[in-house]
């Protein structure tokens, strides 16, 4: 009996799962609610139950997706300041006291990647050598406006101009040469790194005065090309001859 009794139990909560529930109307819906507040000793509600209703689908769909683009405003609105970062170029010179060149490291400070940076002096490239991520360096060679750019990924540009000065591209100056008893004197200049008096070549010198500039030779026998370099490497070259009597 009682193996047949549960056999009847399962049938029928097998026959309940696999029967829809029908919907109550508002009417009757409401009535229900009362009547469990009722027992609950509880006051009736006084929202209806299609409000209820209505406030669930709405909670469910329109404040689901208003939520959303609540969130997606809010994300817009922290990474809006992004569009419009510039990148920050900073470049300092090292050999400062070199005549013959002057290095820049260049540093580009941004929280975005990087796209590109060039350099140009008075308009001429300059290559770069790139260090890593955010760092560069660029030698140049002469005097004039080093220009770089800098562009992010967000098509944010900065420039940033540097005077390059000190730099000495110039040979030396020949500003009078005379001759005196068989002997030559130069009076020489180099406004930038000064004339390297130990350099020069071709004849040895007779005598060097620093202070006025003044080199002097002996008048060699056979015409001679003589060597007066400055401290950066460019040379004065001069022809010297002998005397015809």
């Amino acid at each position: 009996m009682n193996k047949d009794y549960t056999s009847e139990l399962d049938l029928h909560a097998s026959s309940f799962d696999n029967t829809d529930i029908p919907a109550l109307d508002s009417k009757t819906a409401n009535q229900l609610l009362n009547n469990v507040f009722n027992a609950c000793d509880m006051e009736p509600s006084t929202i209806p139950v299609e409000v209820l209703e209505d406030w669930g689908n709405y909670k469910k769909t329109t404040f689901g997706f208003g939520r959303t683009l609540a969130y997606l405003c809010t994300l817009l609105l922290i990474l809006m300041p992004l569009l419009f970062i510039k990148p920050t170029i900073i470049a300092e010179r090292t050999k400062v006291d070199s005549a013959q060149s002057a290095v820049y490291n260049i540093r580009v400070k941004t929280l975005l990647p990087i796209r590109e940076v060039t350099a140009d002096l008075d308009g001429h490239p300059i290559a770069l050598t790139k260090k890593d991520t955010h760092t560069y360096t660029a030698e140049v060679t002469s005097n004039g406006t080093l220009t770089i750019h800098a562009e992010g990924m967000n098509a944010q540009t900065s420039l940033r101009s540097y005077k390059v000065s000190s730099l000495d591209t110039e040979k030396p100056k020949l500003l009078d040469s005379y001759s005196r008893h068989g002997v030559v004197y130069l009076d020489v200049s180099d406004t930038y790194s000064g004339i390297n008096y130990d350099a020069i070549s071709g004849l040895v010198p007779k005598s060097i005065n620093k202070k006025t500039g003044t080199i002097s030779f002996m008048i060699p026998k056979q015409p001679t090309t003589i060597k007066i370099p400055d401290n950066a490497g460019n040379e004065l070259e001069l022809l010297l001859s002998p005397v015809k009597k």
